[in-house]
């Protein structure tokens, strides 16, 4: 069943959630994060915000966005400017240029 309000069925969602909290829990826990396998590379990286926090930039290694081409994430759950990692509801990103602006 799909959502509208959603984006996609609850049961999607919740493990699209239950994957944010282990990740939140890692992050928690000292030495429990070491880094994100495969996080999405995100260039010309910005902060931006639309009724929620997210990120605009330039893709690579997006699982449904063409290589290089410009993108809005999804709600931001977790940012972190040292180690230039976020965190929506279904992936992490790296932004490894830093942000701009």
């Amino acid at each position: 069943m799909h959502d509208k309000w959603l984006g996609t069925s609850p049961g999607v969602l919740i493990e699209r959630l239950q994957g944010l909290l282990l990740d939140m829990e890692r992050l928690s826990n000292p030495g429990g994060f070491t880094g994100p396998d495969n996080p999405v590379i995100i260039r010309n990286c910005m902060l931006a915000q639309r009724a929620v926090p997210c990120l605009i930039g330039k893709m690579s290694g997006h699982p449904h966005i063409k290589e290089g081409e410009p993108a809005i994430t999804s709600e931001l759950f977790y940012l972190d400017y040292k180690r230039k990692l976020g965190r929506t509801l279904s992936r992490w990103y790296l932004f490894d240029h830093g942000l701009i602006g």
